[in-house]
């Protein structure tokens, strides 16, 4: 939430990088974690389970800070619910927020899905066969 409240004041290019750091940061934390745990690297089936896991956290957390902003800041004004509810009753609205969501997501679930795979075994390498 800090990264996102950061990003607020920051130009577009630099506050969008800023806002994966979080779900970089817990990745790289979850993956120290099961190495450390199951002294294995993650199979390709645990992979896209945490890819997916990841990714869906991500957005879920990010859709309720839009929506909690939106609440915190529009109280007491009920034209815009009126107007937010009008926007998503708008296919092409509707048809951008998905591309919107796809552009981040899928980059995002093939960086996690690439660095739970050879680089995972590379750490599990040097952390247990050293």
């Amino acid at each position: 939430m800090i990264f996102g409240v950061i990003a607020a004041v920051l130009p577009q290019p630099v506050a969008a990088a800023l806002t994966a750091f979080p779900y970089l940061i817990s990745m790289i934390g979850i993956l120290f974690i099961f190495l450390k745990k199951q002294k294995r690297a993650p199979s390709t089936k645990e992979r896209n389970h945490f890819a997916l896991v990841f990714v869906l956290i991500f957005f879920f957390y990010n859709l309720a800070f839009a929506l909690l902003g939106q609440i915190f800041f529009s109280m007491g004004e009920p034209e815009a619910w009126q107007n937010w509810w009008m926007q998503i009753s708008n296919g092409q609205f509707i048809f951008i927020l998905i591309a919107q969501l796809l552009i981040y997501m899928i980059p995002l679930y093939l960086v996690t899905f690439w660095f739970y795979g050879k680089q995972s075994h590379r750490m599990a390498d040097k952390m247990f066969n050293s």
